[in-house]
């Protein structure tokens, strides 16, 4: 079954090579609209609601080859022989492991706040509090959002959340678009990474927020030994949103990196 995505830009820019973007845990593809809009002014962006997320097939399986499976599939479906690829979080080990397995796909790789590597169950607190908020009996999305408060403090990260949110057409409350099940299931997976003495040898472009310790200086040798040509800069007043949180630098950064490679 194929990924729900959306296509951004002209047909005068058919030409030049697409740039595909891959969102975050517990994300979509509607979380990159205004970043899509900018960047499709120089070529065409697809934006792409990963498995179990978004409005995206309920499979089963959260590896990562299933998920970079999916994105080659949306790539030859559109007939395109290479793209560029961007991911933010697990969206970006996405993009690593489909860069890494299968580099012919791949013109040039950006990678947001995210490393090679495996981390600490840090999202498991808010996989157990939105599983269990009773969103069936809420009568709005404030209602949820204060339920959900004392469990995810962070106001940002809270909205991503009940965008996921769909009104129950025939019941009360709500319910929500990603399948927490299966994401709950495959999250240890998704904190892992794991990849055998393949490099992505093209141009690779790593953004971290300052603030964030997704990435840090002991990550760099890790990161150059998997993508040598691997450049890794930092945005300032940023944490692990950059493309949110200082939205401008982030699109000049991206920007400025797709034209030098086309």
């Amino acid at each position: 079954m194929l990924l729900k995505y959306k296509t951004f830009g002209s047909e005068s820019n058919i030409t030049k090579i697409p740039l595909f973007i891959l969102h975050g845990l517990l994300g979509s593809m509607d979380n990159w609209r205004t970043q899509a809009k900018r960047l499709s002014e120089n070529r065409q962006v697809y934006t792409l609601d990963l498995r179990n997320h978004g409005s995206s097939p309920h499979l089963k399986g959260m590896s990562y080859r299933e998920m970079y499976e999916d994105v080659i599939e949306v790539i030859r479906h559109e007939n395109l022989e290479e793209v560029h690829l961007l991911g933010h979080s697990m969206g970006g080990k996405v993009a690593m492991q489909l860069a890494l397995a299968q580099a012919s796909f791949i013109k040039s790789l950006i990678v947001v706040d995210i490393a090679p590597k495996p981390y600490p169950l840090w999202h498991q607190k808010t996989l157990h509090a939105v599983i269990n908020a009773p969103v069936t009996t809420m009568n709005s999305r404030q209602d949820v959002d204060n339920y959900l408060k004392p469990s995810i403090e962070d106001a940002t990260e809270r909205s991503f959340m009940i965008k996921n949110l769909k009104r129950n057409k025939d019941a009360d409350g709500f319910s929500w678009r990603c399948n927490l099940q299966e994401i709950s299931r495959g999250y240890l997976k998704i904190a892992g990474f794991s990849t055998a003495l393949e490099q992505f040898p093209d141009s690779t472009l790593f953004i971290r927020g300052e603030d964030s310790n997704y990435i840090n200086e002991s990550d760099q040798p890790l990161i150059q030994n998997l993508f040598p040509k691997a450049e890794i800069f930092s945005i300032n007043r940023s944490g692990h949103l950059p493309h949110i949180q200082q939205a401008d630098h982030f699109f000049e950064m991206v920007n400025t990196f797709l034209i030098t490679k086309e």
